[in-house]
């Protein structure tokens, strides 16, 4: 697994759902945060992706699928059903924000 691709699309998804006049993803450059994020060697980023990847396999969704733009009602319905894992979502992002203005 690509831990890198994984919080990308992880924050993607993030950023899909607060989308508004404010936020735009063109807004971020959202390989160089999760870069940030991964390289940071944060344990709070790893457990977040863990997290994530437990879950969404525990609901049946292709592993492979972490690295690509998550979308469609499957992915829906987990986020709906876990809302923690939004919470590991803001973790990434967090660690992520702080990385990159150090």
């Amino acid at each position: 697994m690509n831990h890198t691709r994984i919080a990308a699309e992880a924050m993607r998804y993030r950023l899909n759902l607060v989308r508004g006049p404010l936020v735009a993803d063109d807004d971020w450059d959202l390989d160089q945060m999760a870069s940030q994020s991964v390289t940071a060697a944060d344990p709070r980023v790893d457990g977040a992706i863990r997290r994530l990847a437990t879950a969404w396999t525990r609901n049946g969704l292709a592993p492979e699928a972490l690295c690509e733009p998550w979308c469609g009602t499957d992915v829906d319905h987990l986020f709906a059903t876990h809302p923690e894992l939004i919470d590991a979502i803001d973790d990434i992002l967090r660690v992520a924000t702080r990385s990159l203005a150090a």
